[in-house]
């Protein structure tokens, strides 16, 4: 039975109006004070690198699985330049209401910060959810001497500034990877900055540099018709199960992740907060988007929003130290 609604003494009017607005919350016409009906128009998803980098494919199959959950279109929109940090900087400025979000790079957040000078600091944006993680690797030509990543690291420190490798960026994954495993282990190697994986693959392949540092999915073609051999990865990942890791060669303590998350300005509220981090996190677990991932070598990861701030927190501290000692950090 439905609840009475005392009225009191009302006017015809009144009376009227009153009934009018009772029958329409009935039919869910209006929505009761206070109720969020977002989004009410298309996401922008701001992604801080160029269309078919590794981030902008795993962004874009991101929003087409979580769009028919959201009831919205997810509009990608490309924001590249100093490491990630040009396109995470639009997100921190735009209006906190939930309608521009930023898929980003590990390192757009967590290193770029401290070589690129940008215009936002970390309370500045709130990691929505983890999206997908994956190793980083190293590969070499097919004539490169070394067959594994004892003697990779062997050949490199044995022969100072004899080999080029290329960097996704300054700042970027790359740099802060390969100093974590080459400054104690005493290898000097000569890096060459590009904008991103696909022109430092580019340069691989052309062979104007000695070695590929990245993402596997960008080398992994190359790998499959024999121009390139994977030699090392950041981490143990099941993606290249015979190629060894960083735990395989006694130096667990400079793995690196290379992870993928979605971030929002700072004070997005709460009720819009939760939402996109529920429709984003089931979009990342949909068969299709599990299976793209897994065929660009990376696994999708999902922790809590706390979890995630923490884990971020961690590594931007640790990346800040290791820029100082390679005086890469700016005042």
């Amino acid at each position: 039975m439905m609840p009475c609604l005392k009225l009191g003494r009302l006017g015809g009017v009144a009376w009227n109006g009153a009934v009018a607005i009772f029958a329409a919350l009935m039919a869910g016409l209006i929505s009761p004070a206070g109720a969020d009906s977002s989004p009410e128009r298309p996401i922008q998803l701001v992604v801080p690198a160029g269309p078919g980098s590794s981030t902008d494919t795993i962004m874009r199959s991101l929003a087409q699985a979580a769009a028919p959950l959201l009831g919205q279109s997810i509009v990608i929109l490309n924001k590249p330049g100093a490491s990630g940090t040009i396109g995470v900087g639009y997100v921190t400025r735009s209006e906190p209401d939930g309608y521009t979000i930023g898929g980003v790079p590990s390192g757009a957040i967590t290193m770029a910060p401290h070589v690129a000078a940008p215009s936002f600091q970390a309370s500045d944006y709130r990691i929505v959810a983890m999206i997908t993680q994956a190793a980083g690797v190293f590969c070499v030509h097919p004539d490169f001497p070394a067959k594994n990543a004892t003697e990779f690291l062997a050949e490199l420190r044995n022969n100072p500034d004899k080999y080029t490798y290329g960097s996704d960026g300054v700042g970027a994954f790359v740099q802060f990877s390969t100093a974590r495993i080459f400054q104690p282990s005493g290898i000097r190697q000569r890096i060459i900055p590009y904008s991103g994986a696909d022109q430092t693959v580019t340069a691989f392949i052309s062979g104007s540099i000695d070695i590929y540092g990245g993402a596997i999915a960008t080398i992994a073609p190359f790998v499959a018709e024999g121009k390139a051999k994977c030699l090392l990865l950041t981490t143990r990942f099941t993606a290249l199960p015979d190629v060894e890791s960083l735990q395989d060669v006694q130096m667990p303590q400079a793995q690196t992740l290379l992870w993928r998350a979605v971030i929002a300005p700072r004070d997005i509220p709460r009720d819009r907060f939760e939402k996109l981090r529920d429709v984003l996190t089931r979009a990342a677990q949909t068969p299709e988007f599990k299976a793209m991932a897994t065929k660009r070598g990376e696994e999708v990861w999902t922790i809590s929003p706390e979890d995630a701030a923490k884990y971020a927190a961690g590594e931007f501290t640790e990346m800040e130290q290791l820029a100082r000692e390679l005086h890469l950090k700016q005042n």
